[in-house]
């Protein structure tokens, strides 16, 4: 899509108001008030054919009536009037629609099929809708006004400032503006899409990539038309070096129910959508109106240089409670050096001179003595070496305006950001307005203001790294390819499974069949013990969970014996067909992985991994990526997990090749995104570690024929 089609619906010539009303209760009546109170400086249509005058601006019976060139029109009229005033708008010309009516796809089946047909109609004509069923846009820079918020209509000015803020949701939007104006936050332009029933979230988010009014892209999103087009335009915007921060709602099984309800989306698996949209360089925030605040501080603070954090505070318990919370986020309480203690003894007794920093210790005489004390004080610490951010937690304390009014001066100089905290509440009202004006954020919770560091600096981490899909798999796409030919439809055996990660270059145990306990003591005896033996059924998965896997067989005599206990569990599984028993070498190891794949419908192939075994849903110590993911990406994602420290010789035990690791882990998602949907799960459980040795001696997988 023309990027010019956006530029036009947020910088209009023209705009007309289908359904234009006096009533300021009446939704034609308080967007035609809003789009002149706001000093819009292009041509306003009211559109009637009731009345010759609305608000004092000459009236049209419809948009063909105007007989002018109009840009933009807003459709404000009862759903059984949408048709005729959809087809008015198209046979005008009209260059995009904003409806505002609902009862439309998010209301059932009767709503959908007239949202197709308002669809149909314009698609036909040209013309781009947004919404239905939205609250509207504004556009700052444009002085245009066409959203209904309480926000914009108790304010006197638009907040106009670099963020862009996209919503599906129209109340939100106006939650979040009402936050906005509290700290002082401004907005290129800020549309709330609704059902996107024709321009979405992509349309907005790649415009406000390329718009040089915007610098940070803020986003509330519940479900995506096109979810591969979203991640790579995330991936723009991280080259284009704006940050995008999202919300997004349907994380949980009620808030899909409310998302569908809401604005008919689909939400999607919430863990597949984080995965992907965090490895394409978002930051997701769980609140909408923190979502604003993060925002707000990305824009305007500078990025933290490091974790230590130097916690100030006008109490000696907020700054204790304070320093337990950064270190709780993952952040480390800051302490001074021994040339800044130093440099401090001519402003405080030296008991004082350390972090957390309570201006309470400090004597009265000390502190008055010196008109810019506190400046000093924080500008000397906040330049310590292992400060990489500050945090200015202001209790009901003396002088609440003086310390926000020092906060302010330091962060000009300071180089790293100092966040302020407002522990007083209403008490600290009057502080707060100095930071407003001053284009700084303030946080309500010291948790709120660590959330902003750990995302920040995680984002600092991931700057820079180059997450571009391998080129070619490291594999022969003809090996895998004819290792491929032997699979059918369903679950796969364990051997075959194995078959085909060997044909990717996967180490394996291996193994071979048994149809019969003879055949099964024949092949011990070339294998050689010990053994582990695996029952073989194609309506087995999980073998182990009945009774279906046999360990350390160490003669012939327990190989018949074995055989006959594992044919006796699997005739034990309904509707299970018995095939024999898969025989291998037993292997040792130090540490159990898992490494899985599987196809989303939304995102492609996805890969899985972490410590694994049988306990691996009880332990939950996995990372989810994109299958595509770099050997880089996969390490991080891997020395992330708690039980990491397992392959660095934890207790005595000897180290993993963690390289070799990452291999294994980035061929099995290679082998995914090579396969695409006909490998529709595939998962290696354990993943045998013992040193150097790395080697898969459990598999299985299922297999969709193409279609």
């Amino acid at each position: 899509m023309s990027l010019d089609t956006i530029a036009t619906i947020l910088n209009p010539r023209a705009v007309a108001i289908v359904g234009a009303s006096d009533e300021l209760q009446k939704w034609g009546g308080s967007m035609l008030a809003l789009l002149r109170k706001f000093h819009y400086g292009g041509q306003i249509y009211p559109v009637n054919p009731k009345s010759q005058e609305v608000q004092g601006l000459p009236a049209f019976a419809s948009v063909r009536a105007i007989a002018a060139p109009v840009d933009v029109a807003l459709v404000a009229v009862p759903n059984e009037r949408v048709l005729d005033a959809i087809r008015d708008c198209a046979g005008a010309g009209v260059k995009a629609v904003l409806m505002v009516t609902s009862q439309f796809a998010e209301a059932g089946e009767q709503g959908r099929a007239l949202q197709e047909q308002v669809v149909a109609i314009a698609r036909a004509a040209g013309t781009r809708i947004i919404g239905p069923n939205c609250m509207g846009y504004f556009s700052s820079h444009a002085s245009l006004c066409l959203l209904n918020s309480q926000a914009l209509m108790r304010n006197a000015s638009l907040p106009a400032g670099s963020i862009a803020l996209v919503s599906q949701s129209g109340a939100l939007a106006g939650t979040m503006l009402a936050r906005a104006y509290d700290l002082g936050a401004g907005f290129s332009f800020c549309v709330s899409l609704g059902n996107q029933a024709d321009l979405e979230v992509c349309d907005f988010l790649e415009y406000a990539i390329a718009d040089a009014h915007t610098r940070v892209i803020s986003l509330y999103v519940e479900g995506l038309k096109d979810p591969l087009r979203f991640l790579d335009l995330l991936r723009r915007a991280r080259a284009a070096g704006k940050p995008v921060l999202l919300t997004k709602a349907g994380r949980t099984d009620s808030g899909q129910r409310a998302v569908q309800s809401h604005t008919a989306s689909m939400a999607g698996a919430y863990r597949t959508f984080e995965a992907c949209v965090r490895h394409a360089g978002a930051v997701i925030v769980d609140d909408p109106l923190e979502l604003v605040v993060q925002a707000a501080a990305w824009a305007s603070l500078p990025a933290p240089a490091k974790r230590g954090v130097a916690v100030f505070s006008g109490s000696g318990g907020g700054g204790a409670v304070a320093s337990d919370l950064v270190d709780e986020a993952g952040l480390r309480a800051a302490t001074l050096s021994g040339a800044t203690v130093q440099a401090l003894a001519a402003l405080m007794p030296a008991a004082s001179a350390h972090l957390p920093f309570d201006l309470g210790s400090v004597p009265a005489a000390d502190r008055l003595r010196q008109p810019d004390w506190l400046k000093r004080v924080l500008a000397t610490m906040m330049a310590d070496d292992h400060v990489g951010a500050g945090l200015f937690v202001m209790t009901t304390q003396p002088d609440m305006v003086g310390a926000a009014e020092t906060v302010i001066a330091c962060q000009r100089d300071a180089g790293k950001p100092l966040l302020f905290v407002n522990a007083a509440s209403s008490c600290g009202d009057a502080a707060v307005a100095r930071l407003r004006e001053a284009g700084l954020p303030h946080f309500a919770s010291v948790k709120e203001a660590t959330r902003f560091l750990v995302n920040r600096l995680a984002d600092a981490r991931a700057a820079g790294t180059d997450e571009t899909p391998a080129a070619q798999p490291p594999f022969s796409r003809a090996e895998v390819d004819a290792a491929c030919r032997q699979l059918r439809a369903g679950l796969v055996p364990e051997h075959q499974a194995k078959q085909l990660l060997c044909a990717a270059g996967i180490a394996t145990t291996g193994g071979e069949v048994a149809a019969s306990a003879g055949e099964a003591v024949e092949l011990a005896r070339r294998l050689g013990f010990p053994l582990a033996m695996k029952v073989v059924s194609p309506q087995i998965s999980h073998k182990s969970d009945i009774g279906g896997v046999a360990l350390d067989i160490a003669d012939e005599a327990m190989v018949a014996s074995r055989f006959a206990d594992l044919r006796a569990a699997a005739g034990k599984v309904p509707g299970a067909v018995f095939e024999g028993c898969l025989l291998q070498r037993m292997a040792r190891a130090d540490a159990e992985l898992l490494v899985g794949t599987h196809w989303d419908a939304q995102f492609g192939a996805m890969l899985t991994f972490g410590f694994g075994g049988t306990l691996v849903e009880l332990q939950r110590d996995t990372a989810l990526l994109p299958a595509t993911a770099s050997r880089p990406a996969i390490a991080r994602a891997l020395s992330a997990l708690r039980q990491y420290p397992l392959l660095n010789g934890y207790r005595g035990r000897p180290p993993a090749r963690v390289d070799s690791i990452v291999e294994l882990i980035h061929r099995m998602g290679q082998l995914a995104a090579h396969l695409g949907e006909r490998l529709a799960e595939c998962e290696a459980n354990p993943v045998m570690v013992h040193g150097d040795t790395i080697l898969v001696a459990d598999a299985r997988a299922v297999w969709k024929e193409e279609q």
